[in-house]
C-alpha cells in the first residue's frame, strides 16, 4: 500500500493538480493531510476557490462579522501574494462573499495578483441592495465597480459576474478587440449602466460559445446577436426580445425566461434557429399558449430534442408531434385537460404541478423505453384524486414515476380510509418517492401507509421524510401494512431517509 502511495506521490506536479482539478473544492483541500508531497500540491493548485462561508458561521454573534470578513479578505490577499511572488500562474480563481458592508476595498488587489494568466475568472457578491442595509433596514445599494484591468486578460476564456457589480460604460467600451479567447459569459443580476453594452460586448467575442444573462428587470428589454458562429448555449431571463442571426448554425440550446414583472408580449426570433436540440421556455404565468402554438413551433425544429415549457395557461387540448422529440416536460402549465402525444422516440416525459386538474395524457406510437414522471402535491388523503391522475395515462403500460407530496395539518384527525369504497385494484407504477411534509405523530403512520396502498402499486418507494418523522418507526410500519396487504411479492420496498 505504501509502494502504491509513493507511485501516486511521484507523479509529476502537473498530473496531480489535474487529479484535485477533478475533485470538489472540499475533497481537494483533505488532500493536503496525506503527505508533504500532496501539501504541496494542494497550496500550489492554481484553481483558487474563496468564499467567506468558511469564515463566517450564520449563527455567529453579529459583533464578530467585521473581525471575520477581515480575516477572511486577508486571508485572500496572503494566499495570492503567495502566487504572486513565487511567479506562480493562476488559471481559475472564484470569489464570493455575503455582505458588501464588511468587504475592504481591496478585491481590486486581489484582481491585480491574479494577473493575466487567469482563464476562469468567477466574482459572486449579493444583489444589488439586497442584503446589505443601514440603520433603518433600508438596503444600502453598494456596488462593487469591476476595473477595466480585467478586460486586460488575454488568456480569459470564461467570465462569471453575479450581484452587486456595475459594469458601467467605461467598462464596455475599454474592452472592444479585448475579449478575443473568451468563450463563456455570465451575467448574472449585475448593473449595466449602457442597455446596449452587452451587445457591443458580445459582439467582439468571435469565440464565445456560451452565454448566459439574468438581468435585473427592465433593464434590458432587446437583445440581438450578430455574427458569432461558434455560439452553443444562450440562457437569457428577464429580456423582452431576444434575436439571433443566421451566423450562428452551432446554436443547440436555448432557454428563454420570460419576467413575469414584464407585463408585455415576448418576442422570440425562432427563423434561423433550425438546428436548435434544446429549447426551455420559461412564461409569467398568464402566457397563453394555444394548441396552433405547438403546431407550428415543432416543425421550425427539425433536430429538437428536448422541449420543456413552464409557467403557461395552456390550451384545453394540445397536440404534440415529433419524430426526434426524446424529452418532454411541461411544469405549472394551468387549463389543461387533455394532451396527445405523437412522439415515437420520446423516452421521458413530465408533467407537474396539476394545481388539482386531472388531465388525460394520451401517447400514441411511443417508444418502448418511454418513463412518465408525475408530480403532484396533495394537502389531504384524497385517494380518488391520485388514482384518476394515474388512469388518465394512456396507455396502461406505460411506466410511471410519480413524486407525491403530502401536506397534513397537525391535529387534524386522518380520514377514515377503511371505508372508502373503491371496487377496482389501484393501479401499477414503476416508482414513488413521496414526500412527507407535516408534522404528524407515530400513530399517523399507519393512515399515510393506507393511503398510499389504496393508490397505487409502486415497485419501488423512495421516502423523503420530513425531520420530525421518526425513520425507524415508519419504516416498521410500511413492512407491517405491506405483509399485511400480501404487497411484498408484488414490489420492492426502498427506504431512501433523508434529514
Amino acid at each position: 500500500m505504501e509502494e502504491a502511495e509513493d507511485k501516486l506521490s511521484n507523479l509529476p506536479k502537473f498530473i496531480l493538480h489535474n487529479i484535485l482539478s477533478r475533485l470538489i473544492s472540499e475533497e481537494a483541500a483533505r488532500t493536503s493531510v496525506l503527505s508533504k508531497t500532496w501539501l504541496d500540491t494542494w497550496y500550489t493548485f492554481p484553481c483558487l476557490c474563496f468564499c467567506d462561508l468558511d469564515f463566517i458561521n450564520e449563527i455567529q454573534p453579529t459583533e464578530d462579522i467585521p473581525r471575520k470578513s477581515k480575516d477572511f479578505i486577508e486571508y485572500v490577499k496572503s494566499r495570492l501574494l503567495w502566487f504572486w511572488d513565487r511567479r506562480l500562474a493562476i488559471k481559475e480563481f472564484y470569489f464570493a462573499i455575503l455582505d458588501l458592508r464588511y468587504m475592504p476595498n481591496d478585491l481590486d488587489l486581489c484582481l491585480k495578483l491574479v494577473g493575466e494568466s487567469v482563464e476562469i475568472l468567477s466574482i459572486c457578491l449579493p444583489k444589488y441592495g439586497s442584503i446589505s442595509q443601514d440603520e433603518n433596514g433600508q438596503g444600502r445599494g453598494e456596488c462593487y465597480v469591476l476595473p477595466k484591468g480585467v478586460i486586460e486578460v488575454k488568456s480569459l476564456t470564461k467570465l462569471m459576474l453575479e450581484g452587486g457589480i456595475r459594469v458601467d460604460q467605461a467598462f464596455m467600451n475599454h474592452s472592444i478587440n479585448k475579449f478575443l479567447s473568451l468563450r463563456e459569459l455570465h451575467l448574472l443580476h449585475v448593473l449595466l449602466e449602457d442597455k446596449q453594452a452587452i451587445e457591443r460586448l458580445i459582439s467582439c467575442c468571435p469565440l464565445i460559445e456560451v452565454i448566459i444573462l439574468m438581468l435585473l428587470s427592465g433593464s434590458m428589454k432587446c437583445l440581438s446577436m450578430h455574427g458569432l458562429q461558434k455560439l452553443n448555449t444562450v440562457y437569457v431571463d428577464g429580456i423582452k426580445e431576444v434575436y439571433i442571426d443566421e451566423a450562428a448554425l452551432s446554436l443547440k440550446s436555448l432557454y428563454y425566461c420570460y419576467d413575469h414583472r414584464l407585463n408585455t408580449p415576448f418576442k422570440i426570433d425562432f427563423i434561423h434557429l433550425k438546428y436548435l436540440k434544446e429549447l426551455l421556455l420559461c412564461f409569467n404565468g398568464t402566457t397563453i399558449i394555444t394548441e396552433k402554438w405547438f403546431l407550428e413551433l415543432l416543425p421550425k425544429f427539425p433536430f429538437l430534442e428536448t422541449l420543456e415549457i413552464w409557467h403557461c395557461i395552456l390550451s384545453d387540448t394540445i397536440n404534440i408531434s415529433s419524430v426526434q422529440l426524446k424529452y418532454l416536460r411541461v411544469s405549472d402549465c394551468s387549463n389543461l385537460k387533455e394532451a396527445k402525444i405523437d412522439a415515437p422516440n420520446l423516452l421521458s416525459c413530465g408533467f407537474e404541478g396539476f394545481h388539482r386538474s386531472k388531465p388525460i395524457i394520451s401517447f400514441l406510437n411511443m417508444s418502448t423505453q418511454l418513463q412518465v414522471r408525475l408530480r403532484i402535491s396533495i394537502d389531504d388523503f384524497d385517494v380518488f384524486y391520485v388514482r384518476e391522475v394515474l388512469q388518465n395515462i394512456k396507455p396502461q403500460n406505460v411506466f410511471i414515476s410519480l413524486s407525491l407530496s403530502i401536506f397534513h395539518n397537525y391535529g387534524v384527525d386522518g380520514p377514515k380510509l377503511e371505508l372508502l369504497d373503491i371496487p377496482s385494484p389501484p393501479p401499477s407504477i414503476k416508482h414513488m418517492d413521496l414526500y412527507i411534509l407535516s408534522e404528524v405523530d407515530e400513530t399517523f403512520y399507519s393512515v399515510i401507509v393506507n393511503f398510499l396502498l389504496l393508490c397505487c402499486v409502486p415497485e419501488t418507494i423512495s421516502w423523503v421524510l420530513d425531520t420530525c418523522i421518526n425513520p425507524q418507526a415508519f419504516v416498521e410500519v410500511c413492512h407491517c401494512f405491506s405483509c399485511s396487504f400480501n404487497l411484498l411479492s408484488m414490489y420492492k420496498l426502498y427506504v431512501a431517509s433523508h434529514f
